[in-house]
């Protein structure tokens, strides 16, 4: 099974790396990274399947029959879920950059994981977000024909009587176009997005301070 061969070839990494310790050390730190390993794989391993569903869910048409009533389209449950993923891969990244990974190579195993877990967020609601894309300009260009056939009239008749007449499609030409502004571009908010990038940032440079300062024994 893929996490099983990923914990065995993480084991021989640190155990090759522990070798100038002797057989001890080499075989506690290959042995430690064994048990540690099969857990963190098997939690990649489903991190990168959920990704991998997510994408083929949003290569398919959806009917996104909320645009009216809820700006996220309804999908704002599936970036909840991505997000959760996200967060919980942090959660064994940042304890293992703090503790676990006392070396360059460690390190670089770090950053690597972090920015291939990031790309899986983005790529995997990618397809998503361009469906909802389309339908904010569908939406938006729907507002826009309407606003053009209320003022039709008044650009015939430029009379504050003519304004008056088509003040009520002119209101719900501005509703509708108010509504199609407020559907967001991804299915997560702003406040998901900003905590990525704060994690994201944080992490960063937890492992360069580590890497900067572990030599000088700091």
């Amino acid at each position: 099974a893929p996490p099983l061969i990923g914990a065995v070839v993480t084991a021989a990494v640190f155990g090759v790396g522990a070798l100038s310790d002797g057989a001890v050390a080499t075989a506690l730190r290959a042995g430690t990274w064994l048990v540690v390993g099969v857990a963190l794989w098997s939690f990649l391993w489903t991190y990168v399947t959920l990704h991998v569903g997510l994408d083929r869910l949003g290569r398919q048409r959806l009917a996104l029959e909320d645009a009216r009533v809820d700006a996220g389209l309804g999908l704002r449950p599936l970036g909840g879920v991505a997000f959760t993923a996200l967060w919980m891969l942090l959660a064994w990244l940042v304890p293992l950059v703090l503790t676990g990974l006392p070396d360059v190579v460690g390190v670089a195993a770090g950053v690597v994981v972090l920015a291939a877990g990031l790309a899986a967020f983005f790529l995997s609601l990618y397809e998503l977000h361009l469906q909802m894309v389309a339908v904010k300009q569908a939406e938006l260009a729907l507002a826009r024909d309407l606003y053009a056939r209320a003022y039709e009239p008044v650009r015939t008749s430029p009379t504050l009587e003519t304004l008056e007449q088509q003040r009520n499609l002119l209101s719900a030409a501005d509703a509708l176009e108010k509504r199609a502004r407020a559907i967001h571009d991804w299915p997560i908010d702003e406040g998901m997005f900003a905590r990525v990038l704060t994690i994201a940032t944080s992490v960063v440079a937890i492992t360069i301070g580590r890497l900067i300062l572990d030599p000088l024994g700091l």
